[in-house]
């Protein structure tokens, strides 16, 4: 029988989330904060961006921390709501990368934890309303999107090492 798309997104968001942080084993705080531009452009969904791996690492942080509540029937949080001073700094590399690992791991359990029926609810996210299978699809796709970013500026970084 043929997998049921909840449990393809369970594992789907497991694999993905170990895949992203494989990106960043092996990274040095010199190379996560490399690229930073205090002036980063704003954007709607760009939180904590701001054209460094270490801004990828917050960005991805701070959504999953602000969709975390929908995986237990609350309301995910706006980015206006969101408290920077309860996370470590954006040049905080050590605690970035603790601070991912430990609300990628919450934000997985609270997934495995979620019973097949509530994937079908139509949820409120982002002036949106989708049903909670669609925020989490996109959610996984977000890690697989910037875990290939990481890889990309880590691939350029170390071609452009070998010109000089």
């Amino acid at each position: 029988m043929p997998e049921s798309l909840p449990a393809f997104l369970k594992t789907r968001a497991e694999r993905s989330f170990r895949n992203l942080l494989k990106q960043l084993e092996g990274l040095t705080e010199e190379e996560a904060l490399r690229g930073r531009l205090p002036n980063w452009p704003g954007h709607r969904w760009g939180i904590g961006q701001n054209g460094s791996i270490a801004g990828i690492v917050f960005h991805v942080a701070a959504w999953k921390q602000l969709t975390l509540p929908l995986l237990s029937g609350g309301k995910a949080r706006t980015q206006e709501e969101f408290d920077f001073a309860s996370v470590p700094a954006p040049d905080d590399w050590p605690g970035l990368v603790a601070w991912l690992q430990q609300i990628g791991a919450e934000w997985n359990a609270a997934l495995t934890r979620l019973p097949e029926a509530a994937f079908d609810t139509p949820t409120e996210w982002e002036g949106m309303t989708l049903t909670l299978a669609r925020i989490i699809t996109e959610m996984v796709e977000h890690d697989i999107q910037h875990a290939a970013q990481i890889e990309f500026l880590r691939w350029r970084w170390h071609a452009e090492a070998g010109r000089q």
